[in-house]
């Protein structure tokens, strides 16, 4: 335990210092000039020992006026957030934050997030595991490290602290990311004929359109135009996470609203579901009549199709999309054109994404490379 101890100066100002015992010793904090800091210091003492407590205060040069605590500040910054985002996001937020760097650096000043503090919470936060027993995956690590610095340079942009400290940090870069299952035509084939009738036209939606789940789950007859020279889908919500649950809000991004060209093969399925419901009902729904549950549609209806289709590939629901990606890469869509298909904010995604998928592309890249040299090199002859 810390205790504080005041002094009155000849000037009649009252300073303090903090007694604290390290190593069997009585020791003592250099001057701290009010009251409020003092009392910070003694929890800090107490919560993270003298060395890193006096590292703060040699950083505040013991007279800095008392910085937020990370925690509180997270608080404001999601309570000016809310003006804008989605009450989802603001909690999928809070609760990013209270599962990975909250409690380890939550309870600290704003001034006293070093670098040196954000890598160590890295290096911690690898060593943890999820409510699943799991390790942190690194992207789940990087999510987190980018909440972290959006709070951060928030208080710089509040005049709170001088710099960013979280900026720049080293990730780890030794994610997996999951291998994508692409579906030829002839595997959907197999795939569609082993699915029960009623969820036939949600399965071909998904492999035809490269729609999210999420997207496509929330689609009402007024998102279809059927009886125009090309049928569309509007895509103008999805289904999210909040903190009470499931809610209808806006798409993934500004760019996942969207408007999506629909294949005459699936149109008749559309019309035909969209028959006798009101503009507003959900154009899918459970036998029930309610939403499709994701995980009751993959116990349900994805894996024994699967199994019940003989194929050897055990693809995701999510590879409905990537397989429609490939679809496109093949038939000579670019990638600027699949980014505003599938919705994604930056040309740089769908890069990273399915780049790979585009070797045709380098290819043809190369060759007009070498047409454009002809007349300056000449022909070498085998």
């Amino acid at each position: 335990m810390a205790s504080i101890a005041a002094r009155t100066r000849t000037d009649g100002t009252t300073v303090y210092r903090i007694a604290y015992r390290h190593n069997g010793r009585l020791r003592w904090t250099p001057t701290i000039a009010d009251p409020a800091g003092a009392a910070e210091m003694k929890a800090l003492l107490e919560r993270l020992g003298p060395d890193g407590a006096l590292a703060i205060l040699r950083q505040r040069s013991g007279t800095t006026p008392t910085a937020p605590l990370l925690s509180d500040w997270l608080e404001t910054h999601l309570t000016n957030l809310a003006a804008s985002a989605t009450p989802g996001t603001v909690a999928e937020y809070r609760r990013m934050a209270a599962r990975t760097w909250g409690p380890r650096l939550g309870p600290l000043p704003l001034d006293a997030i070093t670098a040196d503090v954000v890598t160590g919470w890295v290096a911690w936060q690898r060593q943890q595991t999820t409510v699943r027993s799991k390790p942190y995956s690194p992207k789940s690590i990087r999510n987190a490290h980018g909440l972290l610095s959006t709070v951060l340079a928030a208080a710089v942009r509040a005049e709170l602290i001088g710099y960013n400290r979280a900026k720049g940090t080293p990730m780890p870069s030794d994610a997996e990311r999951p291998e994508m299952v692409i579906l030829t035509a002839n595997e959907y084939v197999l795939l569609h004929d082993a699915l029960p009738a009623r969820w036939r036209p949600l399965v071909a939606l998904l492999y035809s359109t490269g729609l999210r789940w999420g997207e496509a789950t929330a689609l009402t007859p007024g998102d279809l135009d059927l009886d125009g020279v090309t049928p569309v889908v509007r895509v103008t919500r999805a289904w999210k996470q909040g903190a009470a649950g499931v809610y209808l809000g806006s798409p993934k991004t500004r760019r996942s609203r969207r408007t999506v060209a629909l294949p005459p093969q699936i149109v008749p399925d559309l019309r035909a579901l969209a028959a006798g419901k009101a503009a507003g009902d959900l154009l899918f729904t459970s036998v029930e009549g309610k939403r499709v549950s994701g995980q009751h549609f993959n116990a349900r209806v994805w894996h024994p199709a699967l199994a019940k289709s003989g194929l050897t590939k055990r693809p995701r629901v999510h590879d409905l999309r990537h397989s429609h990606a490939s679809l496109m890469i093949a038939a000579g869509m670019d990638l600027l054109q699949l980014q505003h298909r599938l919705g994604h904010e930056s040309l740089k995604t769908t890069g990273d994404t399915y780049g790979h998928l585009m070797p045709d592309a380098h290819a043809r890249g190369a060759a007009f490379a070498g047409s454009t040299l002809a007349g300056a090199f000449p022909q070498i002859e085998g």
